[in-house]
């Protein structure tokens, strides 16, 4: 496989070392050199950071450019916008001159059945396509059962299974791994400390010495996992709004904000589950049938749940302050 400077091109090596390995990689590497990559490409995983570093490699290497690739007259990009943070259609109502509004369904199906504005591949990447509304994923479809010549198109999403069935059996699905992904900010390892003698209080069973420990804990917890994931996603938004183009609008790079802190916020709750499963295993060892399985299950449960709040616009603070008053039910009650 050549790059655009005709030199020898990996994929894997163009990519984070995390991600080198995996097998969905691979796949797509191989792909690429048959050029056999197809028309209808699903990625995802639990890293928004991860899907977009392989979408710009591979996007690099279908429209031959050195420059950003999202920035190619031939790259056609569609994201989520507005408060709700939906992919729209378009209405009539908005169009201008003839032309459907920016950052529409409507408008990206148009533009890739165009000829190619260099006169080669043209490329459709969809951001959080589980965001698509119903208008939306149906006119989506319709493209994918005919697909112009010539064009691929990206489907990129941490929830799949939010998709149309008909949406998901017309692409080729690569599942990508987070990998040993860590969380970086200097203030997370503290919290998880803070967590788990959290736990410990509730495993000593409630008392009039602890109980206000335990409830001023859990509201401490609750606020400074809102401070470190509001100051992960300042800093990361900071740097990434500098690289966007300028046409993207306000509203535009208001719902690209909501879906990096939405990003970093499952990649948070993420390591809650691992810290939760780590701490029952450190427990289980030191006491043997100390700690019943069905406590974690029902801890874990809780922490799905409330994640599953969050997807449906709940107010973050809150989903999070049931997962801790549940939890308090379910370790004291063991």
């Amino acid at each position: 496989m050549e790059s655009p400077d005709g030199s020898t091109f990996s994929l894997r090596h163009a990519l984070p070392e995390a991600l080198g390995d995996c097998r969905a990689v691979e796949v797509l590497e191989r792909s690429l050199a048959q050029n056999r990559l197809g028309h209808g490409i699903l990625l995802h995983g639990e890293s928004p950071a991860f899907l977009e570093e392989i979408v710009r490699a591979i996007t690099s290497v279908l429209l031959e450019t050195e420059r950003n690739p999202l920035e190619h007259p031939d790259c056609f990009i569609l994201r989520p916008s507005g408060k709700a943070r939906m992919i729209k259609i378009g209405s009539e109502a908005e169009r201008t001159g003839g032309d459907w509004p920016k950052n529409s369904m409507r408008r990206l199906v148009i533009d890739i059945q165009k000829s190619s504005n260099q006169g080669g591949r043209k490329v459709g990447i969809v951001f959080e396509a589980d965001r698509m509304n119903t208008q939306s994923a149906n006119a989506f479809l319709k493209t994918l059962e005919e697909p112009p010549a010539g064009t691929t198109l990206f489907l990129l999403t941490s929830r799949p299974y939010d998709l149309l069935d008909t949406i998901r059996s017309r692409c080729l699905n690569f599942r990508i791994p987070a990998g040993t992904e860590t969380i970086a900010h200097p203030d997370w390892p503290a919290w998880t400390r803070a967590y788990r003698e959290w736990l410990g209080m509730l495993l000593n069973g409630p008392s009039k010495a602890n109980v206000p420990h335990v409830m001023l804990g859990a509201y401490g917890l609750n606020a400074r996992f809102q401070a470190i994931l509001t100051n992960m996603t300042t800093e990361a938004w900071k740097a990434h709004k500098e690289t966007l183009p300028e046409h993207i609008t306000d509203d535009e790079k208001n719902a690209m904000e909501a879906g990096m802190s939405r990003g970093y916020r499952k990649q948070l709750y993420g390591q809650i589950e691992k810290e939760t499963a780590r701490y029952a295993r450190d427990i289980e060892t030191a006491n043997p049938g100390e700690l019943p399985c069905i406590a974690l299950n029902r801890a874990i449960e809780v922490l799905e749940k409330s994640a599953g709040l969050l997807e449906l616009n709940f107010n973050q603070a809150a989903a999070l302050e049931l997962f801790f008053l549940q939890s308090l039910r379910i370790w004291t009650a063991r």
